[in-house]
């Protein structure tokens, strides 16, 4: 994962900054609980407290918590390592 940025969930405005720059282009809807991006049909939801659920056509997730997420902005992906989940979330 060298080409990707860790952001830890507890730095929420670096969390923010990345998702509404991962976002641009698509639909951001903010509120006090997180920021869920909208890319055409795909959405990723990520809550303050590191909750994480994603939802393409064909296959969704969601995920207890995390700790970090993982920001390429050069590909347009985000990675979601926690747990048992390894996730990587690319615009369509």
């Amino acid at each position: 994962m060298d080409d990707y940025e860790r952001v830890p969930i507890e730095d929420w405005n670096a969390v923010a900054d990345h998702l509404r720059e991962f976002g641009a282009g698509g639909e951001l809807a903010e509120s006090d609980e997180g920021i869920e991006v909208t890319v055409g049909s795909a959405t990723l939801l990520v809550t303050k407290d590191g909750r994480v659920a994603a939802g393409m056509p064909l296959h969704d997730f969601e995920d207890g918590a995390v700790e970090a997420l993982y920001f390429d902005h050069d590909a347009e992906t985000v990675r979601v390592e926690g747990g048992d989940v390894s996730y990587e979330f690319r615009k369509p």
